[in-house]
């Protein structure tokens, strides 16, 4: 996929993280402003990336549900209870003949103070097979997100450490993908909740202007055209 969705956990925080572009057969870019999270509490989201309709459909379903469960017992789900809900409803359409092409990241910050870890980070892919790290990522983006997560992350990682990880990530993107993402949307989950960060783009590439000589063509150094 060329969709790029990315998340770092930090020690409080959850940092997640896509492109905006819609791109159509892999060489059109349609859109340069889609948003692909979803919120699913106050301190929970969930970044879809796939067949458009599959992931608003998918995601607006585990949404709306995960709003009904907080309305009739009057308890916020936790990120970790979020995304096994979300593995489950993946697992369980897979065996239907409704099956969604949806991979997920869900990440959150947990309220309640007998976690260990109150920033989750969580991967499940179109498969229902979930699984929790410190940097995940979907798409193509993920040959080059998931290298550099594991150089540059470490315990106690802060907001600042982990733009940097990020940032350094979209340059490499920029640099190594033909369709590149021209704007990554930034949001980051913590205490006060989900929040919106500076969008960030891939640094740009300059090239020195050749010189005549290294214009000039095999046969042009042979004067064979003499």
């Amino acid at each position: 996929m060329v969709e790029s969705v990315i998340g770092i956990r930090g020690k409080d925080f959850v940092l997640l993280a896509q492109d905006a572009n819609t791109t159509k057969y892999g060489i059109l870019n349609m859109k340069f402003d889609t948003n692909r999270l979803f919120k699913l509490s106050e301190h929970c989201a969930m970044l879809a990336a796939g067949e458009p309709g599959d992931v608003v459909q998918f995601a607006e379903y585990v949404g709306k549900n995960i709003q009904l469960y907080k309305m009739i017992n009057g308890i916020e789900l936790s990120p970790y209870a979020c995304a096994n809900f979300t593995r489950h409803e993946m697992a369980t359409s897979l065996r239907s003949r409704n099956s969604f092409l949806a991979n997920l990241i869900v990440g959150g910050y947990s309220t309640n103070e007998r976690d260990q870890n109150r920033a989750q980070l969580y991967s499940i892919d179109y498969l229902g097979a979930m699984v929790s790290a410190n940097v995940v990522a979907h798409g193509f983006c993920q040959f080059f997100a998931l290298g550099i997560g594991d150089r540059l992350w470490k315990e106690d990682l802060t907001v600042n450490e982990a733009l940097f990880m990020l940032q350094t990530i979209v340059n490499e993107l920029g640099k190594r993908m033909a369709a590149y993402p021209h704007c990554v949307f930034v949001r980051i989950i913590d205490a006060q909740g989900i929040r919106v960060l500076d969008n960030m783009y891939p640094e740009k590439i300059h090239v020195a202007k050749p010189s005549e000589g290294e214009l000039q063509t095999s046969a042009d150094m042979m004067d064979i055209h003499s």
